[in-house]
């Protein structure tokens, strides 16, 4: 016999809304083996920039989040289901299933941080502030949240307060050790992330030239940061 989960009635709201958002074709993975092969193909789907059908597997994937004993692979399906909302602007639909996830799951830091940022793209620039800060609280080095709360705050003129977030960001990039080989690009990608940030709030606070040889290391990481 399997093992029993309790379901407490925050964590059946989140699994009513789940299954009310999954097609009926659309199964639950029966064991974490099936939840690591749903993350394999929508790995490769959101690399071909096929954001909604990656979406229709990681849903069921983390409908499987009480069997799922590994953080790291319920912190990447939750970012990469932020990915698929971020992409395709669909970013009321993001704030509504992070919200449904966070009130059954309250101690996930990265559902707030994903929440957080779709709460930035939709222009929901204090509510982005408070969930970064909560994901903060919960992992005061996670380096999504100083980069997001930094350029959010540098977004609303805040700029002395963005520089202390993204430089702390860069810090913690610098001091990291890379857990593989396979998320150099990762952290390259992050380190333009949080350049382009100081990029912005150095310009705010009318360093400018300091602004501008942060957007030229922002670039030569990352030249999609033009």
């Amino acid at each position: 016999m399997g093992i029993m989960f309790p379901v407490h009635s925050r964590q059946m709201n989140f699994l009513q809304w789940i299954g009310a958002k999954l097609s009926p074709s659309d199964t639950k993975p029966e064991s974490t083996g099936d939840v690591y092969r749903l993350i394999q193909v929508s790995q490769a789907l959101l690399t071909s920039e096929e954001y909604e059908k990656a979406r229709a597997l990681l849903l069921p994937a983390i409908a499987s989040r009480d069997r799922l004993q590994d953080p790291v692979v319920i912190n990447y399906i939750l970012r990469a289901l932020e990915a698929t909302w971020l992409f395709t602007e669909r970013y009321e639909d993001g704030i509504e299933f992070f919200s449904q996830y966070i009130s059954a799951y309250p101690e996930d830091f990265p559902a707030y941080q994903a929440r957080a940022a779709t709460l930035w793209y939709a222009g929901r620039l204090q509510e982005a502030i408070r969930d970064y800060s909560r994901a903060l609280e919960l992992n005061p080095s996670d380096i999504l949240s100083l980069s997001g709360r930094g350029q959010v705050l540098a977004e609303l003129g805040e700029n002395a307060r963005a520089m202390e977030d993204l430089n702390l960001a860069l810090q913690t990039l610098k001091t990291v050790s890379t857990p593989a080989s396979s998320w150099a690009e990762w952290y390259k990608q992050a380190e333009a992330f949080v350049r382009n940030g100081r990029g912005f709030a150095l310009a705010g606070l009318g360093d400018r030239e300091p602004a501008m040889q942060e957007f030229e290391q922002s670039i030569t990481l990352s030249s999609e940061n033009a």
